[in-house]
C-alpha cells in the first residue's frame, strides 16, 4: 500500500528528502504545526475501530447516540403477538383481500365516477334480463339503452369483463331497430372492440343475432381495418368468420384488395376480383402486389395465424402467380401448417399445391408433422382432399404406412362412422379410384396429381393394400356388426371385399355371414353418424334446420352442455323417429348384400372354384328357423335367389335341400321373391 503525507502545495519544493534510520521529532505542545495523520482509503477501513466507524453505522445502530428510528405513529400501541395457525392465516388473507377490494372500488370511482355509476346500475338490470323466466325483456333493453346511449359509453363498457356481458345480453334480446342503434355505436370503434379480450365477444354477438343489413355494416367496418385485424388473435377469428359466412362476393373481393397494395386500402375497385386483375391494365403493379402479399403471408406464418379463410384465398392466388424462387420460400414456411390451412376449400387447394411442389425431404417432414391431425382431416369436409392426395401421389409407401395409413386403420370405426368424407378416405386405401365411392370428377382431379409422382400407381396401391389388409381383417372379426351397421357402411364394406383374396377374404366372409345369419340382427332404419345425426340430413337439410344453423352455428364455438337429461330425451326422440328394423329388410343393406353376393361369381372366375364365397358362408350358418322367416318376406327371398344363382353347384344343392321343406310356405306367400324362388329352384 502506498502511503502519502498531507502537505501544503507551496511547500512542495522545500520538502527534504527522507533519510533512512532518522526519526522525526514529535512536535511540542505549544507548536502550531499539526500532526500529520496516516491516510487510509475508505475501502481499507475497518468499521468498529475507535474513531473510525462505518459511514452508516451510527445512524442505524440501535442503542447508539442517534438511536434507531421508530416508524410507529405517536401514541400507537404495539400489536399483540398472533400465533401462526391456519385460522390466523385465513383471517389475515380475508382482511387483506377486503382491503384490496375497497381500494379497487375507490380507485375506480375516482377515475370514472359517472361510468362506474352507470355500470353498477346496468348490471342490476342485467341480472333480471338474463333470466329465462323474465317477461317483457325488450322494455328492459330499452331502459338500459336510455342509460348507456351517451357518446362512446357502449365502446367503453364493452371492453370490461363484467359489463361486456351486459352489452351481449342487450344485443340478444333487443328488437331489430334497437339492435341497429346499438350496432352503430359499436361499429364506430370496431377495431378496438375486436382486439379486446372481452370486447370481441360483442362483435361476435352482433353477427350471430343480426340481420343481413347488419352483417353488411359490420363487414364494411372490418374492411377499413382488415390488415391490422388479421395479425391479431381475437380479431383474426372474427375476420375469418366474416369472410367465410357473412360477407357477400363483392365484400370478399374488397377484403382481399386491402392486402394487394396501400392504394386499395384507401379506395376499392369493383373490377378487381382476384390478384391477377390488378395488373391487367398496369403491368408495373405485378411486382409491387406480389411483394406486398408475400410480406403479409410471411408475417401470418411467423405469428402462426394461418387458420384464416381470407389468408387461404390470398395464399392460393399468390402460389399460382408468384415466380418460382419466391413461391418456394412461401411453400417452405407453410409446409408445417398444412393441417391449419386445410380448414377451407381454398386453403386445402393451397395445402395440396404446397405438398406436391415441395422436395422429398420437406414432404417427409410435413408428413411427420401431419400425423397427429390425420384422423381429424380424414373426416373434414375439405381436409379429406389433402389426405386423398397424399395417398395417391406419395411414393415412399413405408413412411406413408407409418404416418398416414396406420392412423386411419387405428381409428377406422370413428372415421367410417363420421360420414361421407371419412368413408371416401378409408375406401381409397383398399379400393382406389372406385366410382362406387367417389365421383368420377374427383377421381380425375386426384389422378392429375400423379404427375408429381415417380412410382407406378398400381405398384403403390398394391403396397398400401398389402399393409392395410391384415388390420382390416382383425377389425372385422372383432366387430363385424359395425361393418354392416347401415346401407352406407355396408356399401363401403362391399367395395373393400372386392379387393380381398385368399385366406383374408375367407375370414371376412365368415365374420360377415355370422351377422347376416343371426335371427336377432337389427339395424336402424336410417343410418346415423357418431353424433346421432342421420346420414341423409348431412346432405339435405330442411329449411328450418338451415335457418337454425344460420342463426345459431355461425361462430365456431364448441360448448359442452351440462344438461344430460335433455340429451337423453333428444336421443330417445330420435330413436322413436328412427326405429330398429331387421337388417335383411332394410333397403340400403339389401343393395349392399346383393353386391357382395354377386362378387362370388367374379371371384370364382379369377381364383377358381376353391375360393371363398359369401353365399356359401351364409348358407352354412342359416338355421331352419331363419330360412323360414326369410322366405316369408320379399327382400330376403331375393337374397336367397341371388345366392343360388351366383354360388357353386354344391352350395346350390345344399340351399335347394333346405328350401324343399318350405315349399308349402313359399306357395302361400304372395310376394314376387317367393314366386321366383319356386320357379328358379323348380321346387
Amino acid at each position: 500500500m502506498i502511503q502519502t503525507k498531507k502537505r501544503a502545495v507551496g511547500d512542495a519544493d522545500k520538502a527534504p528528502a527522507k533519510k533512512e534510520g532518522v526519526k522525526k521529532p514529535k512536535p511540542d505542545a505549544g507548536s502550531t504545526d499539526k500532526a500529520v495523520k496516516k491516510f487510509t482509503p475508505k475501502f481499507d477501513r475497518k468499521p468498529g475501530t475507535v474513531g473510525e466507524k462505518g459511514k452508516f453505522q451510527k445512524k442505524f445502530t440501535p442503542g447508539g447516540k442517534g438511536g434507531g428510528k421508530d416508524f410507529r405513529e405517536k401514541g400507537a400501541e404495539k400489536k399483540p403477538f398472533v400465533a401462526n395457525t391456519p385460522e390466523s392465516k385465513r383471517e389475515y388473507w380475508t382482511g387483506l383481500k377486503k382491503k384490496q377490494k375497497e381500494l379497487r372500488e375507490q380507485r375506480r370511482k375516482a377515475k370514472t365516477k359517472d361510468l362506474y355509476e352507470l355500470s353498477v346500475g346496468a348490471k342490476k338490470i342485467y341480472e333480471t334480463l338474463k333470466r329465462k323466466s323474465t317477461e317483457n325483456k325488450e322494455q328492459l333493453v330499452v331502459d338500459l339503452h336510455a342509460k348507456l346511449n351517451k357518446d362512446n359509453t357502449y365502446s367503453r363498457i364493452a371492453t370490461s369483463h363484467d359489463t361486456a356481458r351486459v352489452v351481449q345480453c342487450m344485443i340478444k334480446n333487443a328488437s331489430d331497430e334497437l339492435r341497429d342503434q346499438i350496432a352503430d355505436k359499436l361499429i364506430a370503434d370496431i377495431y378496438e372492440l375486436s382486439t379486446s379480450k372481452y370486447g370481441h365477444h360483442c362483435v361476435t354477438c352482433l353477427l350471430k343475432n343480426g340481420s343481413k343489413a347488419l352483417w353488411a355494416k359490420v363487414t364494411d367496418g372490418i374492411i377499413k381495418n382488415v390488415v391490422k385485424m388479421c395479425s391479431h388473435v381475437f380479431a383474426g377469428s372474427i375476420v375469418d368468420s366474416v369472410y367465410n359466412e357473412y360477407a357477400t362476393n363483392e365484400q370478399k373481393a374488397f377484403l382481399r384488395q386491402a392486402f394487394y397494395s396501400e392504394i386499395f386500402q384507401k379506395s376499392k375497385d369493383k373490377s378487381v376480383s382476384c390478384m391477377k386483375d390488378t395488373w391487367k391494365t398496369d403491368g408495373f403493379m405485378k411486382k409491387t402486389v406480389l411483394s406486398t402479399v408475400k410480406g403479409h403471408l410471411v408475417q401470418a406464418a411467423n405469428k402462426q395465424l394461418t387458420d384464416n379463410g381470407l389468408l387461404h384465398a390470398l395464399l392460393l392466388d399468390y402460389l399460382q402467380e408468384a415466380v418460382e424462387v419466391d413461391r418456394n420460400e412461401v411453400i417452405e414456411l407453410y409446409l408445417p401448417h398444412l393441417a391449419a390451412i386445410s380448414s377451407t376449400k381454398d386453403g386445402t387447394s393451397a395445402a395440396i399445391f404446397c405438398f406436391v411442389n415441395s422436395v422429398v425431404k420437406d414432404r417427409r417432414a410435413a408428413l411427420k408433422t401431419l400425423k397427429q391431425y390425420v384422423e381429424k382431416l380424414s373426416v373434414h369436409e375439405h381436409g379429406h382432399r389433402l389426405i386423398l392426395c397424399i395417398l395417391n401421389c406419395y411414393d415412399d409407401t413405408v413412411i406413408l404406412g407409418k404416418q398416414v395409413v396406420s392412423v386411419i386403420l387405428e381409428h377406422a370405426e370413428a372415421i367410417v362412422a363420421s360420414g361421407e368424407w371419412g368413408r371416401k378416405v378409408f375406401g381409397w386405401v383398399f379400393s382406389p379410384a372406385d366410382k362406387d365411392l367417389l365421383h368420377p370428377t374427383q377421381i380425375e382431379i386426384l389422378d392429375g396429381y400423379l404427375q408429381y409422382s415417380k412410382k407406378d400407381k398400381d405398384i403403390r396401391r398394391r403396397e398400401i393394400l398389402g399393409a392395410a389388409v391384415e388390420p382390416f381383417c382383425k377389425a372385422v372379426e372383432a366387430n363385424a356388426e359395425f361393418w354392416l351397421r347401415g346401407g352406407h357402411t355396408a356399401l363401403l364394406t362391399a367395395a373393400i371385399v372386392k379387393g380381398l383374396k385368399g385366406e383374408q377374404l375367407r375370414r371376412v366372409h365368415q365374420a360377415l355371414a355370422a351377422v347376416v345369419a343371426n335371427p336377432e340382427w337389427k339395424i336402424q332404419e336410417t343410418e346415423v353418424n357418431l353424433e346421432g345425426v342421420p346420414m341423409v340430413e348431412e346432405k339435405k337439410k330442411t329449411p328450418a334446420a338451415a335457418e337454425n344453423a344460420r342463426k345459431g352455428n355461425r361462430v365456431k364455438k364448441v360448448k359442452k352442455s351440462p344438461f344430460a337429461e335433455e340429451k337423453e330425451k333428444a336421443l330417445e326422440k330420435r330413436l322413436l323417429l328412427n326405429p330398429l328394423v331387421p337388417g335383411v329388410e332394410q333397403a340400403g343393406m339389401h343393395i349392399a348384400l346383393k353386391k357382395i353376393i354377386k362378387l362370388d361369381q367374379e371371384k370364382r372366375q379369377e381364383e377358381g372354384e376353391d375360393c371363398s364365397q359369401f353365399g356359401s358362408a351364409v348358407v352354412e350358418q342359416l338355421s331352419d328357423e331363419v330360412i323360414k322367416s326369410w322366405t316369408a318376406q320379399n327382400r330376403p327371398s331375393f337374397l336367397l335367389l341371388l345366392m343360388f344363382e351366383n354360388s357353386a353347384e354344391p352350395v346350390q344343392k345344399e340351399l335347394k335341400q333346405k328350401l324343399k321343406a318350405l315349399k308349402g310356405e313359399l306357395k302361400k306367400a304372395g310376394h314376387a321373391g317367393a314366386k321366383l324362388l319356386l320357379e328358379k329352384l323348380k321346387l
